[in-house]
Formats: C-alpha cells, sequence, structure tokens
C-alpha cells in the first residue's frame, strides 16, 4: 500500500506527465528553515505543495521514468 506522500507524488507526476510537461519549481523557506517546494503546471497554473521528502522522491520519479516530463531538481 502507498503511503499518502507517494500516492500524493504519483498525483503531481500523473497531472505533469499527461500533458507532457516539466513543473515550474518555487522553494521558499522560513528563518526557522521549515522549507516548500511548490510546483506549478505551466499549463493551467495549479500548484501543489511537496514537502522536502515528497519534492525528493518526484525528482527521483521523474527521472526513473525517463520522460521528458515531471520535474527537474532545482541548482543552488
Amino acid at each position: 500500500m502507498l503511503s499518502h506522500s507517494e500516492t500524493f507524488v504519483n498525483e503531481v507526476h500523473q497531472h505533469l506527465c499527461s500533458k507532457g510537461l516539466f513543473g515550474d519549481v518555487a522553494h521558499w523557506c522560513e528563518m526557522r528553515h521549515d522549507c516548500v517546494w511548490v510546483v506549478t503546471c505551466p499549463d493551467c497554473g495549479e500548484t501543489f505543495a511537496l514537502e522536502e521528502e515528497e519534492y525528493d522522491l518526484l525528482i527521483r520519479r521523474s527521472h526513473d521514468a525517463g520522460e521528458s516530463c515531471g520535474v527537474t531538481p532545482l541548482l543552488d
């Protein structure tokens, strides 16, 4: 059985890949290092807020799928 995080990441990945798109990613952190990654679909503007573990899983899922869609890692 998939965890809630895995199910959510699958939904985000499927949303982007059903359109053959890469999502736009923004990384926001508060002073206390409470961070969130926001993935925005460039087609419809839907946004998905992910925690660090979910973002890392989405990166792996996008890479492992070998498709031209999903997300690419942010460069520091």
